[in-house]
């Protein structure tokens, strides 16, 4: 089954084991109908039962069955979220998942010149971290529609309208 990375636990918040979540897409209505999930953070793992999820003020707050504390709670600060790829949100047209942009190839006219190595999610947009075919550098380059053109997750190619950004 292919799982998807969906968003990042923030540490506790108030007295009852609730913690803050931080969603990568900004969606958390789909979690409200599923009963597990799947917590990963390195090489640990573990599998949770939401009690109750939901916004309030500006965070959205997510409770799993058997943390009641605060102190529980702040053990699985830093824990990412993964779900079934299939209960995930539905994309509309020009969105893709992190995921989907790793490893993709970079191209420009046709040309392979380095390939996606990472993803960080930056202060205005996400940075592609990629590895330049020409010198084996990282170079960072923002995922904005001025820099990136074409993307294909299912060729696992995105074009790269800025050359230059790669010296």
């Amino acid at each position: 089954m292919d799982y998807l990375a969906t968003g990042v636990l923030k540490g506790p918040h108030g007295i009852l084991g609730f913690m803050k979540l931080h969603t990568y897409s900004q969606e958390f209505e789909h979690l409200t109908h599923m009963e597990r999930i799947t917590l990963r953070k390195g090489d640990s793992s573990c599998e949770m039962e939401i009690e109750s999820i939901g916004p309030k003020g500006k965070e959205i707050l997510i409770k799993f069955k058997g943390i009641d504390t605060p102190e529980v709670a702040r053990r699985y600060n830093g824990y990412e979220l993964w779900i079934p790829r299939e209960t995930a949100v539905d994309l509309e047209a020009g969105e893709y998942y992190v995921a989907d942009l790793a490893q993709c190839s970079l191209l420009v006219a046709g040309a392979l010149v380095g390939t996606v190595v990472g993803v960080i999610d930056g202060p205005q947009a996400l940075l592609l971290e990629i590895e330049a075919k020409k010198d084996n550098k990282r170079y960072l380059v923002p995922f904005m529609k001025q820099y990136i053109g074409t993307v294909d997750v299912k060729r696992k190619e995105m074009e790269l309208l800025v050359p230059e950004l790669l010296t």
